[in-house]
Order: structure tokens, then sequence, then C-alpha cells
């Protein structure tokens, strides 16, 4: 793997590189929209009723856009857990790694598993914990398309921490691109808000956890979950 991408950005760094994808893509979409109307007002009296539709629908996708915007702009500032707890994380994680055994083999995607070598509590909210661990995996299966042989590690690793790993050997991404996968509101779809990795890095961070990723172009990604582990003086039953 080429490159190593740590989630040690400031708020402010966050802060002015997330508002920097909101301007280009609401100005996008703003320039749109307003030369789309322009367009129907100056020719209203020429176009047909077919091609009136045709521009009002252009219109009314870019204002459906930008109604995704807000919405997503909402969700992540939402997207905070306030309430973290133990979480017996051997049986959360058998739970949910046989869940996705079968629903890779589904997808003739070979599934490598390394379970935790012992037991252990980490902090968390156990539902959070499965939308997280279930966005970084959806992400590793879309990487895999179109690759010959695909296959998925998971594999977790206890220490001061629980760590995960989650790898693929897909497409993966280049320096440039990777640096800006934490980022709100990036993405190469121009149509698509970018919230998968800010969003989760967020909730993952306010769970005492952290998230970094490391990838290659044409030889895949390793992601690193990292969770806060429950110290043995502090664990319930």
């Amino acid at each position: 793997m080429s490159q190593n991408i740590d989630t040690d950005l400031t708020s402010g760094e966050l802060l002015d590189r997330a508002l920097s994808n909101i301007r280009h893509l609401l100005g996008n979409s703003v320039s749109t929209l307003k030369i789309t109307l322009e367009v129907l007002v100056d020719n209203y009296g020429d176009f047909s009723e077919e091609k009136r539709i045709e521009f009002l629908t252009r219109a009314v996708g870019q204002v459906d856009m930008q109604q995704h915007l807000l919405e997503s702009m909402r969700n992540y500032s939402r997207s905070i857990v306030n309430r973290v707890q133990p979480i017996q994380f051997n049986a959360f994680w058998e739970g949910w790694v046989q869940e996705k055994k079968e629903e890779l083999a589904q997808k003739n995607i070979r599934l490598r598993v390394k379970d935790p070598e012992a037991t252990c509590q980490v902090l968390g909210d156990s539902k959070v914990l499965r939308l997280v661990f279930n966005a970084v995996l959806d992400n590793a299966v879309d990487a895999l398309v179109d690759t010959d042989n695909p296959q998925i590690d998971i594999i977790a690793l206890l220490d001061d921490n629980m760590q995960i790993v989650i790898r693929d050997n897909g497409c993966g991404i280049g320096p440039d691109e990777l640096k800006k996968v934490f980022i709100p509101f990036y993405s190469k779809d121009k149509d698509v808000s970018g919230m998968g990795l800010p969003m989760v890095r967020k909730l993952l961070i306010s769970m005492g956890g952290s998230i970094t990723m490391d990838s290659s172009a044409g030889i895949g990604s390793n992601v690193f979950i990292r969770l806060k582990q429950v110290p043995v003086q502090e664990q319930t039953e």
C-alpha cells in the first residue's frame, strides 16, 4: 500500500475543506438551474410543450440535488453518539461476521476472517457500530466490481484497544484521491454528496474511536477502525 491517511485533521481544516466542497456543489447546481430557467424564459413561446417540460424537469432535478445536499448537511451535523456504553465485542463480532459471510457468498466474494484472540469489551453503541462496519464493508464491495478473484479480509486485532482491519483487493485509489476520503461533501460523483466515510469518521470519534485508510490504485485498500477498549476493572457482566 502506498500511503496512509490519518484522521488527524483539525476542526478548522475540516470545516474549510467541507465549506469549499459545499460551495462547489451548490455553486454548480445554482448556475445550472439559473441557465436552465433563463433559456426556458427566453424561449418559452417558441418551445413546444414537450420542450418546456424537459427544461422544467431539469430545473426540478437541480432543486432536488440542492435539497439532498441540505439533508446531508443536516444528517452530518447530527451524526454523534450521545450515549456510549460497554459492548461485549466478541458477541457483536460473531453475529456481524456471520451475516456478512452469507451476504458476500451470494455476491461470489471470498471472505477471510481473523477473529479476536481474547474476549473484550469496547465503548460504543452496537447499532451505530453495525452501521459503521457495514458502511466500510460496502465501500470494499463496491471497489471489487470487475475485479478477478474478489476477496475481502476482516481482521480483529486486540492490543491496548481493538483494531478492525477491512482489506480488499479491488480497484484502490491514488494518493490525491486518498487525501480527500474523510472530507465532508467530497465525492467524485457530482450527483452524490459524499457523506459515507466522513460520517463514519465522525461517529467513531464520538465513541472514542478513530479510522484511517491506506490504498494503492489497482491493488486495493486497507481501512483501520480503532475502538476504545474498556479497562478490565470497568467491564460489566
